[in-house]
């Protein structure tokens, strides 16, 4: 295993908590949906002071991994701070979603007219929640001869006019994305026990998908729609991350999991 000296930093309000000095723990999952995620962090006896600084609403970001190599797990927003004491412990756990709660985020009603494209009425809704678009790649521009009438909440509209093109679009690090998951620039991960594989990937077949429920050293850079090189006594190929999660900490599990389609 190349992956050792684990590194656990956490950034707010001008502040930084690092695990070679504090405990920290908790878990960051990421999905394909427009739904933001909610991860949870805890972190072992800070002071009163410090505590009173860490606010609902402000950003917090959330680096992991090893001695030379650190990356961005999280880019979010507080939602939840409590504190508690458990013996002669005092717990902060606070709740960060990778996004602004956008479901308060709607239209009353915009009508596009005929033979409008998709990718107009999905910049257009972007352009509403404020997140900046990481990737935008339509897999069909779907045309609405009729028109279109967009109406609610602007997460849902842009997830149903998306799904018309055949292509997911899901919330990453507080960045939008508009991509399929099997195509795409990303770089592609070599997962096996000499890079960090734990135990046997499940097979997996659901919502009309194939795929591997795999288990790994912490690694920062997957996350969705990242490609896997998969290689183990019954497989080798690629797979696509549809989902998953990081965990981590200072003594317990620092991994990550991940469910990857074929």
């Amino acid at each position: 295993m190349r992956n050792f000296g684990r590194v656990i930093e956490v950034l707010t309000a001008g502040m930084k908590f690092s695990s070679d000095k504090y405990n920290i723990e908790g878990k960051v999952p990421f999905d394909n949906d427009t739904l933001p995620n909610e991860s949870e962090i805890k972190i072992w006896n800070l002071a009163e002071t410090t505590i009173n600084n860490i606010k609902r609403g402000k950003v917090l970001m959330l680096n992991a991994g090893y001695k030379g190599d650190v990356g961005l797990l999280l880019h979010g927003y507080i939602s939840n701070v409590d504190t508690v004491w458990e013996g002669v412990d005092k717990i902060t756990t606070i709740h960060v979603l990778d996004s602004e709660d956008l479901d308060k985020r709607e239209v009353k009603e915009i009508a596009f007219a005929e033979n409008t494209l998709a990718s107009k009425i999905i910049k257009q809704m972007a352009s509403y929640i404020g997140l900046p678009i990481a990737q935008f790649n339509l897999n069909q521009d779907y045309r609405y001869q009729d028109g279109y009438t967009a109406k609610g909440k602007v997460t849902e509209i842009i997830a149903k006019v998306a799904k018309d093109c055949g292509t997911s679009v899901y919330i990453n690090k507080n960045k939008l994305y508009v991509r399929n998951l099997r195509s795409g620039g990303d770089n592609v991960f070599a997962v096996n026990t000499k890079t960090g594989l734990i135990g046997t990937p499940g097979r997996f077949e659901k919502d009309g998908a194939k795929g591997f429920n795999i288990k790994m050293q912490l690694q920062h850079r997957v996350t969705t729609a990242s490609m896997l090189n998969l290689s183990y006594s019954r497989f080798t190929g690629k797979a696509h991350v549809r989902s998953g999660s990081h965990t981590f900490s200072r003594t317990g599990d620092f991994v990550t999991e991940v469910e990857a389609i074929l």
